[in-house]
């Protein structure tokens, strides 16, 4: 009977000790920040910035529909105003079922534009990351989607196919009737900056 005893306590704590063993697993998991998003920096939103970036690219459209063919013309947005514009505009945005998504932080930097925000799908919650590549394609700026990462939790397919899929003509940013070549892109030092020529 001892020896049962021994066993079922064995076995008991054995068990207690998988659990917790476990619930420290998945808490690790759960707060484990993104590798995209260890070396970014925090750039908190405004509605200023908001305004700075919508005056920027009014000025730019006007400078280039005034200038004659062939000026060289540039606009620079920081991260501040892109980060706030995202804010913005993510608060009237539908996004997918039992996706939802806190404040958005994005860094210009290496080359790439870095985004994290915390988000919350179905039962899952933590922090998100995504590296995104910014260049022209024949005059057009052009983004997409290097990488997702949600910490050493797997993102589903699904959901970064769904995700991917929110950005708008597939990546290329529409300049309308904008008479401009963009002849280049350069992320660096907190900002990015689109240099072109007018038409």
């Amino acid at each position: 009977m001892k020896t049962a005893l021994k066993a079922i306590g064995i076995t008991l704590g054995s068990v207690v000790f998988l659990v917790i063993a476990a619930a420290a697993i998945v808490f690790f998991l759960m707060h484990r920040s993104p590798a995209i998003t260890s070396t970014m920096t925090t750039v908190n939103s405004s509605h200023q910035s908001v305004v700075a970036l919508d005056s920027k690219i009014t000025a730019f459209n006007n400078a280039v529909q005034n200038a004659i063919p062939g000026t060289p013309v540039s606009l620079n947005i920081t991260q501040q105003e892109m980060t706030s514009k995202v804010n913005e505009e993510l608060a009237g945005l539908k996004l997918p079922e039992g996706l939802s998504v806190g404040n958005v932080t994005i860094n210009f930097q290496d080359g790439k534009a870095l985004v994290s925000a915390p988000i919350k799908y179905s039962a899952l919650t933590g922090t998100a990351g995504m590296a995104i590549n910014v260049q022209t394609v024949n005059g057009t700026p052009m983004i997409a989607v290097q990488d997702i990462d949600f910490g050493a939790l797997p993102i589903p397919q699904a959901l970064k196919d769904q995700i991917t899929g929110m950005i708008p003509n597939g990546g290329k940013i529409d300049l309308g009737d904008i008479p401009v070549d963009i002849t280049s892109i350069q992320i660096i030092d907190g900002q990015i900056v689109m240099n072109g020529v007018t038409k």
